[in-house]
């Protein structure tokens, strides 16, 4: 049997984390994730070639 190559990454949130995440109107979820991808343009590239690594699996 071939085991698939792992892929991406994971991370937990707890019950309480979520029901606290939808409870923000919808604004702010967006502002949250505009301000989180306008900051990490400025992050070093070898930051960001880890990170995209990262994601692919690769480490």
């Amino acid at each position: 049997m071939r085991k698939k190559k792992a892929e991406g990454f994971t991370y937990h949130l707890t019950p309480k984390q979520l029901d606290e995440y939808r409870k923000w109107p919808i604004e702010r979820r967006l502002k949250w994730l505009y301000f989180a991808n306008k900051m990490r343009r400025f992050f070093p590239k070898k930051t960001l070639e880890i990170q995209d690594a990262f994601r692919r699996g690769e480490l």
